[in-house]
């Protein structure tokens, strides 16, 4: 006996998927753990947006139409409700791990700057549901047209649906005020006036080396909250406890980015690493000079050790290694220790005894020596002697939470320190230490506590993603601790500075200034720009258009949100700092003579103005001195 088809109708169809959806809507705001008015408001207003397109969908091709063959009816009926289907499951898929709906950033991010490989991926995954659904839809379930009385129907819930999702979006303009739009008008962000800045930079005779060594440490994913110097009650970090106490400490040093791959080239390089609304991939050959380059341009041995694969998001088509005598990372022997595709890392202790090896053999005066260790980045690896603290399962850190991943953390950390101190007992063993400068900080920060919903790193611009460790050693300076708020872009230009080298045009920073606007920003998953001015942070979240205020000496943890209304000058302040970054970069305005109020305003600089604009050569100290 031959099965009969089911038939559903289109009524059915809209109402069945419409469920659907919003039953998959719920369980992806539970999953991220999302519960805010917005999100809320998205339900209601996603449901009555489906409602409504499927049900129109159903009134236009319910019915034969004269002048639309019967199979392009049937095929484009269809395809309107795959196609809208397979978008939402696949977008709210994507919210779940990511906190917002796929863009185009989001595949590039993922595809380890292989878009082209991510792009076919998607492609093939939407064809395959696509298929699956067109099977499912048009073959085992067969629409039937529609009655003129229950078209009549269909037509009134579509009616009573359409009202409601006017009404919707209505209530959020009205009442709810969900969608704070940003200025976007670029005649409008020009017009704005800045303040001019304010220096106040002379000599500081505590400071007389001539050509001393300089090692510069770049630790990963550490905020400074995690070291001892700076409050935290274990003993994980006593080697760098140890050179805090003769160094000058930043009790709040700010990264440029919460991800990598932006800062730390933009750190080495002194430049914002954000070059288009959507990723930068590296491929533009923009001007950069890196701090190896101003050592090695005054007979400087110059070297780089790194644990990490520096192809992480195309980082090393950033670099250059020119003016380096010895690159060696994570890739250059061919053998890694742990990691795939383009995060194989080596064991910390392994890069500092090449580093070591590396001084004992060549006994190179002056030296700059780069190190950049990374146990404490996921997943979190150390050798079995620093499990320390238990328990510190090897399972993802990421995949839970609990204390047991704080413990993981600390052991890591406690394992970097060790070899920090490798290096410091290294330079005091060999008579070094009087002659060298040190540098130490990290990349950016992490957050293990989820105060934002967000747990790790390169998601927020929080202060807990931001805020790192940033200790300066020079020999013979008295140690300080400044409480005043610097930014990781000024870290290069402050140290080229005090010994007394012109600042290079490519640098985007210069010599910390008391009171100067902070900018930071994330392009991972997430497009957020934000700026500390005067106590006030703004935070732009550039794809949804919305903007978040905070006073930080009221409200240091970012808790209570005020009214951007009440905040214009400096949402505009960030917003023209944002407009001209991307500036800059879309028109080569490096190459461009014509003035630029975003040269004045920014720090931007010309080729051709290098001797213009280098006043005198300075001394920063005068910026540590005057805070005591």
């Amino acid at each position: 006996m031959k099965k009969r088809k089911v038939k559903v109708d289109h009524t059915n169809i809209a109402i069945t998927i419409s469920l659907i959806l919003l039953i998959y809507t719920l369980i992806a705001v539970g999953k991220a753990d999302d519960w805010s008015t917005r999100n809320i408001y998205n339900i209601f207003y996603f449901f009555f947006l489906t409602f409504t397109i499927l049900t129109f969908n159903a009134i236009l091709f319910s019915k034969k139409r004269k002048f639309v063959p019967e199979r392009l009816r049937k095929f484009i009926r269809v395809f309107i409700i795959v196609a809208y289907t397979t978008t939402y499951l696949i977008l709210t898929t994507t919210f779940i791990t990511t906190g917002q709906i796929t863009r185009i950033q989001t595949i590039l991010f993922l595809s380890n700057m292989n878009p082209l490989w991510m792009v076919a991926a998607v492609a093939a995954i939407v064809a395959i549901l696509f298929l699956i659904f067109i099977t499912i839809i048009s073959k085992k379930t067969p629409v039937v047209d529609l009655k003129n009385k229950n078209r009549k129907k269909l037509k009134i819930l579509f009616t009573i649906n359409l009202v409601l999702l006017i009404l919707t979006v209505a209530i959020n303009f009205t009442i709810l005020g969900i969608e704070n739009k940003i200025v976007t008008d670029e005649s409008l962000l020009i017009s704005y006036q800045f303040e001019e800045p304010v220096l106040q930079e002379i000599l500081n005779e505590d400071f007389t080396l001539k050509k001393p060594n300089i090692v510069f440490i770049l630790l990963e994913s550490i905020s400074a909250e995690r070291l001892g110097t700076y409050g935290y009650e274990r003993n994980v970090s006593p080697n760098i406890d140890k050179l805090a106490e003769k160094s000058i400490v930043f009790e709040n040093a700010f990264s440029t980015s919460t991800h990598s791959d932006y800062a730390q080239p933009g750190l080495l390089s002194s430049r914002y690493l954000f070059n288009s609304e959507y990723r930068n991939l590296f491929t533009d050959n923009n001007p950069k000079k890196f701090i190896w380059d101003i050592f090695k341009e005054d007979d400087y041995t110059t070297a780089y050790f790194s644990s990490q694969d520096d192809r992480w998001q195309g980082m090393n088509t950033y670099f250059n290694f020119t003016n380096l005598d010895i690159y060696s990372y994570s890739m250059t022997d061919g053998k890694t220790d742990y990691g795939s595709g383009f995060a194989k890392k080596d064991m910390d202790h392994k890069t500092a005894t090449i580093a070591i090896d590396w001084l004992n053999k060549t006994k190179p005066t002056p030296f700059f020596l780069y190190l950049n260790f990374q146990a404490t980045h996921n997943p979190m690896v150390y050798t079995k002697n620093f499990s320390v603290y238990k328990p510190d399962s090897s399972i993802n850190p990421l995949s839970k939470r609990g204390a047991w991943v704080t413990n993981r953390y600390d052991n890591a950390l406690t394992y970097v320190d060790a070899q920090v101190g490798k290096i410091l007992n290294f330079l005091e063993e060999n008579n070094l230490s009087d002659n060298t400068i040190i540098i130490l900080t990290s990349d950016h920060g992490h957050d293990l506590e989820n105060r934002h919903n967000f747990f790790g790193h390169g998601y927020s611009i929080y202060n807990e993603e931001l805020i790192v460790p940033g200790i300066m050693f020079f020999p013979g300076v008295e140690p300080k601790i400044i409480n005043e708020r610097v930014s990781h872009t000024d870290f290069v230009p402050t140290l080229t500075d005090a010994l007394g080298y012109p600042l290079p045009f490519q640098f985007q920073g210069e010599v910390m200034r008391e009171n100067k606007p902070i900018y930071f920003v994330t392009q991972s998953h997430r497009y957020l720009i934000g700026m500390i001015h005067n106590d006030i942070k703004i935070i732009v979240d550039v794809h949804n258009e919305l903007v978040e205020v905070y006073n930080l000496k009221n409200d240091p943890d970012e808790l209570v949100k005020l009214n951007p209304e009440d905040y214009q000058d400096e949402i505009l302040k960030l917003l023209f700092w944002h407009y001209c970054q991307k500036d800059y970069y879309e028109h080569d305005r490096w190459k461009n003579p014509q003035s630029n109020r975003c040269f004045l305003h920014n720090n931007l600089r010309h080729e051709w103005d290098q001797d213009i604009l280098l006043s005198p050569l300075r001394n920063p100290w005068n910026f540590f001195r005057d805070l005591f």
